[in-house]
This record gives structure tokens, sequence and C-alpha cells, in this order.
């Protein structure tokens, strides 16, 4: 077996094994050609015998000393042959010699075969995260005996001044939701690093902080959906936040919301009064260094 960077011409046959990888297919073949381009990251390859692919996955840098493994991939016919934990190997390989002294990954709480590989790398579980979405508009929550009208959220989230950014951060970093979260952000979509202030400032800058009287969260439009990866609030004031982020993805013209949060009791149950449908992760961290 050989493990080397990928090219161009691999793509059709990583397409090939990993069109079934889950029950609705998989995104890797989409985003191959722009993670050849990423001078931040890099596809390792495994091929046995011929040349040709039989396996693979992606590592990247997301700061000077952090790292993020993702998309492991292995042929059916070559499971069970230590492939994967050689791409693993050859990934924080590659992370530790461009400075990196952390690795993480997200998976599923579901996916056991991945959870117990990462275990057997030496990765150890440091937060449990979680996704929650729903769609909007005429599906946003209304109020028993309300004639069925729906009901309007208690606070409207608006954009928060770059003046609001240094109390968000605060309020988030004296709160339960750092430490639950392991201090993490999920920055560049499913990829989690160390959440710093000027992460919220940067959001500031360009219009996607939002505050309101129950907290603050960034939230961004992709296309049709209104991403909130990152929330600020508390116990008392969760569920008027998550219905005002309901409210301002229907005013953004979203048709979906998808919050990404640390799990906590208190945030779980305000996610549930709203109607969300929730996707428990699990988040694993190795030392490299």
């Amino acid at each position: 077996m050989t493990i080397r960077p990928a090219r161009p011409e691999d793509k059709a046959a990583v397409a090939a094994f990993t069109t079934d990888t889950f029950a609705w297919g998989d995104y890797v073949a989409d985003v191959f050609d722009s993670w050849l381009e990423d001078a931040d990251g890099q596809i390792l390859i495994a091929t046995a015998g011929t040349d040709e692919a039989v396996g693979m996955a992606r590592v990247a840098l997301l700061s000077p000393y952090e790292a993020w493994a993702q998309a492991a991939r292995v042929h059916p016919d070559y499971r069970r042959r230590g492939i994967a934990g050689r791409l693993t190997e050859a990934g924080e390989t590659w992370a530790s010699e461009r400075g990196a002294l952390v690795m993480r990954l997200v998976t599923e709480d579901w996916n056991q075969p991945a959870r117990r590989q990462a275990a057997k790398a030496g990765y150890r579980m440091v937060a449990e995260w979680a996704m929650a979405q729903r769609g909007v508009g005429s599906s946003v929550p209304a109020v028993p005996g309300n004639g069925g009208r729906r009901a309007p959220a208690e606070e409207r989230l608006r954009p928060a001044p770059v003046h609001e950014a240094e109390p968000a951060f605060f309020a988030w970093s004296s709160g339960e939701l750092i430490t639950a979260g392991h201090g993490l952000y999920p920055a560049i979509g499913w990829m989690w690093r160390k959440m710093t202030l000027e992460d919220v400032t940067r959001a500031a800058r360009s219009r996607a902080l939002w505050d309101c009287a129950a907290g603050w969260l960034i939230g961004t439009i992709e296309e049709d959906l209104l991403r909130v990866p990152w929330i600020a609030t508390g116990p008392e004031d969760a569920y008027r936040l998550l219905r005002s982020a309901i409210e301002l993805a229907e005013e953004q013209g979203a048709e979906r919301l998808r919050v990404l949060f640390p799990q906590t009791d208190w945030l779980l149950r305000a996610i549930r009064r709203t109607g969300m449908e929730l996707q428990p992760l699990v988040m694993y961290e190795k030392q490299l260094a």
C-alpha cells in the first residue's frame, strides 16, 4: 500500500467508491476539486497494487497550530486492511510538519465504526455538539389559542455594531457554552477550531453578528439556508433567541435554519421546543506534539 497526495485524475475513482457512503450519498466528489486547490489542505490517497485510489482522507490547517481531519473513506473491497489507520497517520505527519500541535475531527454519535477508528488512533472525545435544523416560514411556531396565527418572537435580531463584539465574546467566554463546546467554533463548514475575539469582530464587520435582548448569534445566508455556527445566550434566554433566529431566517429569505451548538441540557430543551430536528455530533482530539 502506498499513501500519496491526490491528483486530479483520482477524482473518478474516489467518486466511484464514495457514492453510497451514507443513505443520502456523499459530498466528497462535489468538493474534491476545491480541496485540491486549497493551499492549507491536503487530500491523501491510498493505493494498493496499482496506482488507482482505494482510500482517501483530507487534512487541513485551520490555524498555525490546529489541524482538522475529515472525509476518511475506504473502498468496500479494501476495508479491514489498516488503510484508514495509515491515512490517519499520514495526515498527522503532514500536519505536524507544518506546525500543528493538535488534530481534531467530528463524527455523528451513531457512527460507531468512525468512533472506534478514532479511539484506536489515539483520539479522545472532548465535546458533544449537535446540529439542529428546520424549515421556516409557515412552520414558525404558533401559540395555542391564537387562532393558528404565527406568534412573533419576543425580540427581533438586528445587526450588531462592531463595539458589541467584545461584550458578546466575553458573555460566551464566561458562560457554560464555552466549556461544553471545548472552546471551539465551526469556523469553516464542518471544521472546528478555537474561537477568538477576532472571529466575533470579523462577523460584526461583515454584518453577520446579530443581537437582541436574549443574546447574540453569528448567522450567514448560504443559498436558501441561514447557518448559525455560534450563539451566546443563557438558560433563561435560549428559547427566545432561537425563536428570534427563526424569524431572522424568514426575514432574510431563507427556507431553512441550521444551528450548530455544544450540547447542554437547557439548550437541548430550548432547541426541541422550537421543533428543530437534532443530529448529535461527537468531537475528538489528539495532541500531535
